[in-house]
């Protein structure tokens, strides 16, 4: 785990709200794994490659006129990276808001897999590292 591991999370997030797909593309390996936490939402449960991750993009935040990931606080994670955000959409007078954890296993400095999980769990687990 490094500092440039945290920065690549920061920097992950960042390039999804500014839709920068390239920056995205570039944090990420070509066969990372995505699942997000309301797979509901979405078409499938997890999303697999470079191709993968621009669905998921699409399909997060196509419906709203603005779409938002804030990093709340990124620490390292026996798995890797973890982190969370605020995840904010932006529709008219409709919107969403919602807390999420994210934990990422990490590759020569990019991201292999990343799995959205509830908050709470998340930042209990980082609470409890020494």
């Amino acid at each position: 785990m490094s500092d440039a591991d945290l920065a690549t999370f920061r920097r992950f997030h960042e390039a999804w709200t500014a839709c920068d797909l390239d920056t995205v593309l570039a944090c990420v390996e070509p066969d990372v794994v995505a699942r997000p936490l309301h797979g509901l939402m979405f078409t499938r449960m997890e999303f697999r490659g470079h191709d993968g991750i621009r669905e998921w993009h699409r399909q997060m935040t196509e419906p709203y006129d603005r779409f938002e990931t804030l990093v709340e606080e990124v620490h390292e994670h026996p798995a890797g990276v973890a982190g969370l955000l605020t995840l904010i959409g932006y529709r008219g007078d409709e919107g969403l808001h919602a807390r999420v954890g994210v934990v990422c296993q990490m590759r020569d400095g990019r991201i292999a897999t990343l799995t959205a999980r509830n908050a709470g769990d998340v930042e209990a687990e980082i609470r409890a590292r020494p």
